[in-house]
């Protein structure tokens, strides 16, 4: 018996096209892996023919690394009530914050406060399409956010 509910898959498939969305899509993908584009979007659609078709783990890895974010890993990790640390071996080496960094992360933040102002103006807030508009925009501030914390200057405890 099937243990994984169906809220999970739909979870995991909104995981999965926001790690499209922040990669750049589906449509040049498919040259960085083993599957077509009609195959990757079976992944991410909620319709009913493709409900219990999920992303293979090889493949999720492709789309999470070019995304730039473990978005649908970490999502696969919360289903099994844990969580991802990054791995300080590992980082790459940081280099100073500058102006693009912020502007770049108020952009990101911007674009959140824009979809939810305009779906509250229209009455479409906690609709499936606007959460995963709100669910990309997030996904990509969470990223320029990460991409500070490496930058943060470290200064040793006073």
């Amino acid at each position: 018996m099937r243990t994984i509910s169906d809220e999970e898959i739909r979870s995991l498939k909104g995981a999965t096209d926001a790690s499209y969305k922040l990669g750049g899509g589906v449509t040049d993908f498919p040259l960085l892996t083993r599957v077509n584009v009609s195959t990757l979007s079976k992944y991410a659609s909620f319709n009913d023919e493709n409900g219990d078709s999920l992303i293979p783990i090889d493949v999720a890895i492709e789309a999470d690394r070019r995304a730039k974010s473990p978005v649908i890993v970490a999502a696969m990790a919360r289903k099994l009530g844990f969580k991802l640390v990054v791995d300080d071996e590992l980082q790459v080496e940081a280099r100073p914050i500058n102006d693009a960094d912020l502007l770049d992360l108020m952009s990101e933040m911007n674009d959140i406060f824009s979809v939810v102002r305009e779906a509250k103006a229209n009455g479409t807030l906690g609709t499936a399409a606007v959460t995963k508009r709100i669910t990309k925009e997030a996904h990509e501030a969470i990223r320029e956010l990460k991409e500070l914390m490496v930058n943060a200057p470290q200064r040793p405890d006073r």
